[in-house]
């Protein structure tokens, strides 16, 4: 475990006159500054310029100097105290930004060993900042801490702390396993304060089950990001039809982020490709895995990275991967990838790099990430993708989802009415009949057979839907495995040695179309030759 009061020690031993610490959570700062003035035998002091110099003495702060409300006045009094302190700067960044040449000079001037007037003192500066800020004439002399975000051992001692506290007038149930702590890892220490008193006013207990409440406090990181959207899951496997394999993948690798798969030597699950025919469930199961797994899902539109400004997609990106990080665990869902990155090879000639760039930051963050953020990225178009995004190392696996088969047609009709608030059995249903007329439809064009067949009963003024509407239905509709034959079959022909299939079962059969039915020009394969059409 990182030490950072070990490391603001060995800075200031070493001769370090000034350090910046960059941190949101100025309490874990003091506490670490607290810990190192304890062990050099020091007095230490804040500045800001609202409540001017502070000194922590007895466990409290006593105002010193209110009326020192600049930085110069700041260093001024740093320069002419007569015993060895550490100096916190709060909030140093706007002092030093554009226009503030002479502040920075005084930071300068810290850094240099005659600006003491008596070198027996051991003094320091702490400059204390949300984020790093390092002014260019400040970048090869000033050491910088960045303080990593709450850990287990941290998260417990906030909750314990609150539900101590709330626990003054009456007895508040509170089981604070690992489980519940890590759905609020990526909070900092006000935000998981915040989130476990909520949670006890509003349940009147801690334990896993307040998880929900915790991820919910996690949706306004998102918010604040404008990049990421959160996404509010409802679906859960049992919502996906089918797809035996996949589901079995996917509790499995659900187990890998205790910590006893930790101590058992399993690495923390990446991600997984899920590439198909359209409409068979392959946003479906982005959505189940977090509801299963009880992560938030963040949908990242990689569409909204890209800017005008030199320079900005690639910051865009690089910011949208830290605030996935800053919540993790979750679930990235990047749904349709391949247009987000289909430019990327050709980028040089199109955009300048940009693209490519971009492509290059997020395969590298894919390849060296830590953080528990699972990605789900799903395909339509295998042609469109880079073949660097297929090497493995980026994702745990690939899946290739196919058409549902006799079996998984039933399931997916039985969830569907369901979700309506119908059972086959009870409305006598013919399925199999049913079943046996969709051969070729995907999950996504059942789903919206049944909600047609429950227009059309309505309209008709029944009391029920019936096999009949269904039927109708089916019959009014040309599925995507007729319009798409040679797509899917090419599909399939790439993905038999190159991906695992999502499902046990034979995928429904695909027949190629005649040769005259005409064709679209896109659809062509060979665009230098005419199609034909009888």
């Amino acid at each position: 475990m990182r030490s950072y009061e070990r490391e603001i020690e060995t800075l200031v031993k070493a001769g370090a006159k000034v350090i910046e610490v960059a941190s949101y959570e100025w309490q874990r700062v003091h506490g670490f500054v607290n810990d190192v003035a304890d062990v050099l035998d020091c007095s230490w002091y804040t500045w800001s310029s609202v409540f001017g110099i502070k000194k922590w003495d007895d466990n409290k702060f006593k105002i010193i100097n209110p009326d020192i409300c600049t930085l110069p006045a700041a260093m001024d009094f740093y320069l002419q105290a007569k015993d060895d302190m550490i100096l916190i700067i709060e909030d140093f960044h706007p002092h030093a930004e554009a226009g503030q040449h002479a502040n920075i000079r005084y930071i300068r001037e810290m850094m240099r060993p005659e600006s003491y007037a008596n070198n027996t003192y051991k003094k320091a500066i702490i400059l204390s900042s949300p984020n790093k800020f390092i002014p260019d004439e400040l970048s090869k002399e000033l050491p910088v801490i960045e303080v990593d975000l709450p850990d287990i051992d941290t998260l417990r001692a906030i909750a314990e702390d609150v539900a101590k506290r709330e626990c003054k007038d009456e007895c508040i149930d509170h089981k604070i396993t690992a489980k519940l702590l890590q759905s609020a890892l990526g909070l900092t220490v006000m935000e998981a304060r915040l989130a476990f008193a909520k949670a006890i006013i509003t349940t009147r207990q801690l334990t896993e089950e307040e998880i929900p409440l915790i991820i919910a406090e996690k949706e306004q990181i998102i918010k604040k990001s404008g990049l990421l959207e959160y996404y509010h899951q409802k679906e859960d496997l049992q919502s996906i039809g089918g797809l035996d394999n996949l589901k079995d993948w996917i509790k499995k690798r659900g187990n890998a982020y205790s910590e006893r798969a930790k101590e058992f030597g399993l690495t923390t699950p990446r991600g997984v490709l899920l590439l198909g025919v359209p409409g068979c469930g392959k946003s479906l199961t982005a959505k189940a895995i977090a509801n299963e797994w009880q992560f938030p899902l963040l949908r990242f539109d990689l569409g909204k990275v890209y800017g005008g400004i030199v320079g900005e997609s690639e910051r865009n990106i690089r910011y949208a991967l830290d605030v996935a990080k800053t919540i993790s665990p979750c679930v990235l869902w990047i749904d349709e990838i391949e247009k987000g990155l289909s430019g990327s090879q050709s980028s040089g000639r199109t955009d300048g790099g940009t693209s490519a760039r971009v492509f290059g930051t997020f395969l590298t963050w894919m390849q060296e990430k830590t953080e528990p953020v699972f990605v789900v990225a799903t395909a339509n178009d295998i042609s469109q993708l880079p073949p660097e995004l297929l090497r493995k190392g980026r994702f745990d696996e690939i899946f290739f989802v196919d058409l549902p088969s006799k079996e998984e047609r039933t399931n997916i009709f039985n969830i569907h009415l369901k979700n309506k608030g119908r059972d086959a059995k009870e409305l006598n249903i013919d399925l199999d009949k049913i079943v046996e007329s969709t051969e070729g439809f995907s999950g996504a064009e059942i789903e919206e057979v049944v909600s047609e067949a429950l227009f059309l009963a309505f309209d008709k003024q029944q009391d029920n839907v019936t096999s009949e509407n269904i039927v109708d239905c089916i019959e009014a509709t040309c599925p995507l495995s007729k319009t798409m034959s040679e797509t899917i079959m090419n599909l399939r022909k790439w993905a038999d040695k190159r991906a695992r299939l999502a499902s046990n079962d034979s995928p429904a059969e695909v027949k190629e179309l005649p040769e005259d039915v005409p064709m679209l020009e896109q659809e062509f394969s060979n665009p230098f030759i005419k199609s034909k059409t009888k």
